[in-house]
């Protein structure tokens, strides 16, 4: 049944590989990039946390913008009208005025700080875990103190790690992030309280695919974030916005859930899974509050 519905209704140089694949950008709001700009701006030191593990805080700062490709290395080279908003970028020696208007990329780059995590006790190096907090699809949340408005946060997702060929900083080990632009708040509080969870999943794909065994680890108001079971296996390729159901099954007859959702984000060992509906009695059904409390409660307490 549920295969027969998803089949109706399912700077001075450039940088090389701007997108960050799965996580490309098709449409940048302006309001959200002058809150960006505002709060993270290039030079100013900022805190992290990689792959939602609030209590591993590094520190950093953001190194350069990467525009449409182009990196650039200080705030002086954003023109702004009077109300603050960007009207475009120049980037390079000649100074190329990239319009807001033709604005298709916008990244953060920030050094590699790999090596702090030698300095991580074992059980945080382990939360961390094999691939390294850089790896690609990793997320990194980006802390800035916002003054007297709080604290402002933005998620990010590593697009890759590079070593510039020139430019001021040239050869250094880098990191490029794509923020989240729809995660970015000016808060005392997370925007979105997130819950460890350990509980099973299968995931199914319209094409009749299965990633195999996966687990729950992380679930936000909205979203669930898996891996898959096995370390050996890796997902099978989910593009952003693909549509796929979870099947979750917490062991008892009224704690089986099937759920379509859509992919945020993927990489092989991960994937962030948006939640859309809800199957019940044959049909799907939009998601109300008491449901999705009613599925955080039996995520939270599998197994205890």
């Amino acid at each position: 049944m549920i295969k027969t519905f998803l089949g109706k209704s399912f700077g001075s140089e450039r940088a090389k590989e701007p997108s960050s694949g799965n996580t490309t950008q098709t449409r940048i709001d302006l309001d959200q990039i002058r809150t960006l700009i505002e709060f993270f701006p290039i030079g100013k030191k900022l805190r992290y946390y990689p792959e939602f593990q609030k209590e591993i805080v590094f520190d950093t700062f953001v190194i350069a913008y990467c525009v449409n490709g182009s990196f650039i290395y200080s705030g002086e080279a954003i023109d702004r009208d009077s109300q603050g908003y960007p009207t475009a970028f120049c980037a390079g020696e000649n100074e190329e005025r990239i319009p807001v208007s033709d604005l298709k990329l916008f990244q953060l780059l920030v050094p590699d700080t790999s090596d702090l995590e030698m300095k991580l006790d074992y059980h945080r190096r382990a939360l961390i875990g094999r691939k390294r907090q850089f790896n690609k699809g990793n997320s990194i949340s980006l802390i800035s103190n916002a003054g007297a408005k709080g604290v402002s946060t933005v998620d990010t997702v590593v697009a890759k790690q590079i070593a510039l060929p020139d430019g001021p900083y040239a050869h250094a080990q880098m990191v490029l992030l794509m923020p989240e632009l729809d995660t970015l708040a000016v808060t005392d509080q997370r925007k979105k309280a997130r819950a460890k969870i350990c509980a099973p999943v299968a995931v199914s794909l319209p094409e009749g695919k299965l990633s195999g065994p996966c687990t729950i680890y992380d679930l936000s108001e909205n979203a669930v974030r898996i891996r898959v079971r096995d370390r050996d296996t890796t997902m099978p390729v989910m593009p952003r916005g693909s549509e796929v159901i979870l099947d979750i099954d917490l062991g008892e007859a009224k704690r089986h859930y099937t759920i379509k959702g859509s992919v945020i984000r993927s990489s092989p060992e991960t994937c962030a899974i948006k939640l859309e509906g809800l199957f019940k009695d044959g049909r799907l059904r939009s998601f109300d509050p008491l449901d999705l409390l009613e599925l955080k409660t039996g995520l939270l307490n599998y197994g205890a």
